[in-house]
């Protein structure tokens, strides 16, 4: 018997997926706030700072005029956190990792350029091939640790996320963000997913507010504003992380 007549396909395959993904983000809407204490305050304090860097993009307070390379940046990063959270309440959870490790390279750059003003004029005036080789996340992490900073998002972090959530090799099991490690295909809400995933978000996006409003030499009351918002955001980030939780579920299945 052939069973493949009753699978929808086409337009009806693409109907069942988006009906998967909004009963997800309903389900997921109705657990977050249910999630602990820092969970859904870091997910309003995650908006807040987004708006800010909406505004931070388009010249809210005002406009510097030249060419706005830390303006796009900014942008690039309120963009990338508009999917992350898109995509996360769609339990596409590694997929909202990937555009957060995104964040967190350019937190990574932007910190280089509050350590040393002399690297954005040199991003600004390399080619495409000197940015790949010069400005790469590998490099930009090096650059940092030579001037004695800690970058943002460290090696151990951004190896994890590249493994977990972009790079494909053969230990790749989608969407198995809980204990027993079951992978899925469709839209499911999984607690561990939704918590990795605004803690993982809200650390970079902090950073590059932070560093933004120093980049951009906005007002000091504006800075100040901006630079107490994302300093919340990072407090309250919870325990739930991509370096953390394979330990967690270790301890729950021992």
């Amino acid at each position: 018997m052939n069973h493949d007549t009753d699978v929808p396909e086409g337009r009806d395959f693409l109907e069942l997926v988006w009906r998967q993904e909004d009963e997800c983000q309903t389900e997921t809407d109705a657990l977050l706030p249910n999630l602990g204490k820092k969970a859904p305050a870091t997910m309003v304090h995650v908006g807040t700072v987004m708006s800010l860097l909406d505004r931070m993009a388009s010249c809210w307070w005002v406009c510097r005029g030249g060419d706005h390379r830390i303006e796009y940046l900014c942008g690039r990063a309120f963009n990338n956190a508009r999917a992350a959270v898109r995509l996360l309440r769609f339990g596409c959870y590694d997929e909202s990792l990937a555009l957060s490790r995104a964040i967190g390279e350019t937190a990574n750059l932007m910190q280089l350029f509050t350590v040393d003003r002399s690297a954005l004029d040199e991003w600004r005036d390399a080619t495409d091939q000197k940015v790949r080789h010069d400005f790469s996340p590998y490099k930009v992490r090096k650059r940092l640790e030579k001037l004695s900073h800690a970058p943002v998002i460290t090696q151990e972090r951004y190896a994890l996320l590249s493994t977990r959530a972009t790079h494909v090799g053969p230990h790749t099991v989608p969407q198995s963000h809980n204990v027993l490690g079951i992978p899925f295909s469709r839209s499911q809400p999984q607690a561990e997913g939704i918590l990795v995933c605004v803690n993982e978000l809200a650390g970079p996006l902090s950073a590059v507010a932070g560093l933004g409003a120093v980049l951009l030499g906005l007002d000091k009351d504006t800075r100040s504003r901006i630079l107490n918002c994302a300093r919340t955001l990072a407090v309250n980030i919870g325990g739930a992380a991509i370096t953390t939780i394979d330990e967690f579920h270790q301890t729950l299945r021992d």
